[in-house]
């Protein structure tokens, strides 16, 4: 789950398309074919497509919604009470290095206050922590956290730019424009291993988050709940209930005007604001072929997430690096789906970055039934400003059960050993290590990855100066 600039939207293009055709009916003459087979292609070709765009809004809607029912109602803040475990389930790639907050808000009555204390600062080692937020269509819209605020903490209304009117802000709160009236906010706070817990959570404890017209009506603001461990995966529904949830997605969150164009093809097959493919009056054969081309997509986005990632990893070492586009898709509505079903809620790259080990330095898939070294030469640790880590995942992206409860090697995993040399040196294997100078990150039977968090990165990260170290075959 991983999750400064604000990514400006716009709202009109829905309503605009809306109001060019009545609900439930489709927008103007369409020749979908003179056959009952070219019918059937052309729904299928939309479906397709239609999958990938809305494959991102209908997963931050589950998820919303699971949030909701299970961790905190609108408005309020939930803290994780440890950090995750293999239990962890709702979201793939959770991080064993920050302890989460999560809320689900909605701007369209008013601004929400987020209020963060004062954060410990060492002289050389202040304490991570950040606050993301998300629009529906899993961009994001900006950060509130140490990398841009440092350690003072401080007082933010989040305010939609949508709104008809500006509201007064109390003295001292600063204020941040979001281009998207729902959010999610995934907030993240470093724990420097289990014994600092106890204090990350007392800093976690003094997060507060509500409505502006509560703090000014003198009621204060929420404390954090409890959050609830385990969030479901998300199921979503096939054929035509897949575009049913899409378009009331669209309905309560317009799309931004750069999706103008396959917003307005979509409405052309009954998928869109108000609408239904099958209250649309479509033919039948393009019903058939919608349901059919939903269900092709989403049986085949597995693969074509991940092969490029695979290719990618091949040609550079073993490692993949996240495109600079993550976190503001644009209208690369391919990259936004794959990104969405393998790490929704990732962060921009300026906040982190997370280059993923699929091979071996030979080229080889990463497989349990190997052993591995991966060596951090003296002076070449990862040059980053938050922090980092090196975490193990089986191959869907959930980390690996094992007796010794280790699933990530890094400086704030306390146990961490350097070398004499200086050098850092981590074994990923199965059974643990007779050397007594290298860190043991344990695999599982089958195939695994291993992804690096770098926090904060710096420019010889971003740049591609900087390269983390081969994964190399020992036996």
């Amino acid at each position: 789950m991983e999750i400064k600039r604000v990514f400006l939207l716009g709202f009109a293009t829905a309503a605009v398309l809306a109001a060019a055709a009545p609900a439930g009916a489709v927008a103007g003459a369409v020749n979908f074919g003179s056959t009952p087979e070219q019918q059937r292609a052309a729904g299928v070709a939309m479906g397709k497509e239609a999958y990938l765009y809305g494959f991102p809004l209908n997963e931050f809607n589950l998820i919303r919604k699971a949030d909701l029912k299970l961790s905190a109602p609108l408005n309020v803040l939930a803290n994780a009470q440890q950090l995750a475990t293999p239990a962890a389930q709702g979201v793939v790639a959770p991080n064993t290095d920050t302890l989460y907050s999560l809320a689900q808000i909605d701007l369209g009555k008013g601004p929400v206050v987020l209020k963060v204390p004062k954060m410990d600062h060492g002289l050389f080692d202040p304490r991570y922590w950040t606050f993301e937020f998300v629009e529906p269509y899993t961009n994001v819209v900006g950060y509130v956290g140490s990398r841009l605020n440092g350690s003072a903490g401080g007082t933010w209304a989040l305010e939609w730019s949508g709104a008809k009117s500006k509201k007064a802000l109390p003295k001292g709160v600063k204020r941040f424009k979001s281009s998207a009236r729902r959010l999610w906010v995934i907030g993240r706070t470093l724990v420097r291993g289990n014994k600092d817990q106890a204090k990350a959570k007392k800093l976690m404890a003094q997060y507060r988050l509500g409505t502006l017209a509560s703090l000014t009506a003198g009621k204060g603001l929420s404390k954090p709940r409890n959050l609830t461990p385990g969030r479901p995966k998300t199921v979503e529904p096939t054929g035509l209930g897949f575009l049913d949830l899409l378009s009331a997605g669209m309905t309560e969150d317009p799309p931004p005007t750069r999706d103008a164009d396959i917003v307005a093809r979509m409405r052309n097959f009954g998928i869109g604001a108000g609408l239904k493919p099958s209250t649309a009056g479509l033919p039948a054969p393009v019903l058939e072929g919608l349901a059919a081309g939903v269900d092709a997509a989403a049986a085949s986005l597995p693969i074509e997430a991940r092969l490029p990632i695979l290719t990618e990893a091949k040609e550079n070492g073993g490692w993949y690096d996240p495109s600079p586009k993550v976190g503001r898709f644009g209208t690369d509505y391919q990259m936004r789906a794959r990104v969405a079903l393998v790490g929704i809620g990732i962060n921009t790259v300026e906040e982190s970055t997370y280059p993923t080990a699929l091979t071996d330095s030979a080229g080889e898939m990463l497989n349990g039934a190997n052993r591995y070294r991966m060596v951090f030469k003296r002076g070449k640790l990862p040059p980053v400003k938050g922090f980092w880590s090196v975490t193990m995942y089986d191959s869907n992206g959930y980390l690996v059960p094992n007796a010794a409860k280790v699933y990530a090697v890094g400086p704030d995993h306390p146990g961490m050993i350097t070398r004499k040399d200086g050098s850092v040196v981590i074994v990923v294997q199965k059974s643990k290590p007779t050397e007594k100078d290298v860190n043991w990150l344990p695999s599982p039977e089958a195939g695994f990855r291993l992804n690096m968090r770098l926090y904060v990165p710096s420019k010889s990260i971003l740049n591609g100066t900087w390269k983390p170290p081969g994964i190399e075959k020992v036996g």
